[in-house]
């Protein structure tokens, strides 16, 4: 049609309406690009809005999974403690300088031991706990290369340096266990499994008798200590991260 049109004009040599037509031809590409960079940006903003839902629920369930770690490292070091303070010759802890966090943690945060905690006292210093972390946002924003496409400074660098810090998390993490596989043989040397009930009197007993068993109650003391601060740390990190995907995600 418009062909027929600009050939019909170039024979009756009405350059005004050649123009005109070149003109149309010229404009309809233009928008038509425009519609289809409009329409591709929209689909990309899409498609990583769907991948920051998708982050904003890993570090929700990371949330979760650091709380139950932070208790666990509470429980670990007040256990500790406790057992500890039991033994005669352990009237007084030792202080803790190596550690970062020992003079500025907060002691109320730390559980209330009862009667009814003394059997798995044991068990709760040679409990571990870890977080490996969820990233299945993230492997995604980063695996499309969408991750540079978040408009958002803070959040996308806030984001990268979140899920670079899992590696020192999880490295931390190998080595509290490590130490902890050191200290199985003292534990059956004296018929302790690792997380059976044991009684408190009999584990006071062993303890005072074996200077490794008190240095592995002084550590897991220490580990403990150690980890809460980490934790805390985390989820810190975790809830300044979650607050920037939901900005971004508000309407």
């Amino acid at each position: 049609m418009i062909l027929a049109r600009i050939t019909r004009a170039l024979k009756d040599q009405n350059w005004f309406a050649v123009a005109l037509e070149f003109i149309i031809v010229i404009a309809g590409v233009v928008i038509g690009f425009q519609v289809t960079a409009w329409n591709d940006g929209r689909s990309e903003r899409v498609i990583i809005a769907g991948q920051l839902r998708e982050v904003r629920e890993d570090i929700r369930a990371d949330l979760i999974a650091l709380e139950e770690t932070r208790q666990a490292s509470l429980w670990r070091m007040r256990a500790a403690e406790y057992l500890l303070l039991s033994i005669e010759n352990e009237g007084e802890l030792r202080r803790i300088p190596a550690v970062p966090w020992g003079d500025g943690l907060d002691r109320s945060i730390l559980p209330v031991v009862s009667e009814a905690d003394h059997s798995s006292l044991l068990a709760r210093v040679n409990l571990i706990r870890g977080v490996t972390g969820r990233s299945t946002g993230y492997d995604s924003l980063v695996n499309s290369g969408n991750i540079r496409l978040i408009e958002t400074d803070a959040l996308r660098t806030t984001i990268q340096r979140y899920y670079a810090g899992y590696e020192d998390f999880e490295s931390n993490l190998s080595i509290f266990r490590d130490i902890r596989a050191a200290a199985i043989p003292i534990l059956y040397r004296h018929g302790f499994s690792l997380f059976s009930e044991q009684d408190l009197a009999s584990v006071i007993e062993a303890a005072e008798n074996d200077p490794a068993f008190i240095a592995y109650l002084r550590t897991g003391r220490e580990l403990g200590l150690g980890q809460i601060g980490g934790v805390l740390e985390r989820e810190a990190e975790a809830r300044a991260l979650l607050a920037l995907v939901d900005a971004e995600l508000a309407p």
